[in-house]
């Protein structure tokens, strides 16, 4: 019995091993297989593209950022420089008036913001005001209308 032993014990290992390899050589040749790694490339693909645009745009944004801030000082050295001149060269009857701008500091530091005494809050009206010494308002159907431009009605005429 030995003998038998010996015989079974290796076939069925050597059984299992050749059942391991060949599930995982059937999975790797499989067609799925190869349309799964297909679209696992494209997914990695489009995310890299993806990441590719988001650096883009960041870096779009963050130059024009930039620029902007660059125009802003331009603007503010052109006016600088216009109303020294001004102050300058034009005779005292004739100098244009021209408001100090704010240093760049204060001009950020209030931006977005809205003074609250500027703001008039008053609900949303669903009529229309009577002009003064009116009987009717803005919605009647015979406001503004002339009485002479109104042609006579002659459809009572009509009937009979």
């Amino acid at each position: 019995m030995g003998s038998l032993e010996d015989v079974i014990v290796p076939v069925l290992i050597g059984a299992t091993i050749g059942l391991f390899i060949g599930y995982f050589t059937g999975r790797r040749m499989a067609p799925d297989s190869e349309r799964n790694r297909e679209l696992e490339r494209q997914i990695e693909s489009l995310k890299n593209d993806r990441t590719r645009f988001e650096q883009q745009v960041n870096a779009h944004f963050t130059d024009t950022a930039t620029k902007l801030n660059t125009l802003t000082e331009n603007y503010r050295e052109v006016y600088a420089h216009i109303a020294g001149a001004a102050a300058t060269l034009c005779s005292d009857e004739n100098r244009p008036e021209f408001a100090a701008l704010p240093p760049a500091a204060e001009s950020q530091k209030s931006e977005g913001t809205i003074d609250s005494g500027s703001v008039v809050t008053e609900p949303p009206r669903d009529w229309a005001p009577k002009p003064p010494g009116s009987n009717t308002g803005t919605l009647s159907e015979s406001y503004g209308v002339d009485k002479s431009d109104v042609p006579p009605d002659h459809s009572k005429d009509d009937r009979g």
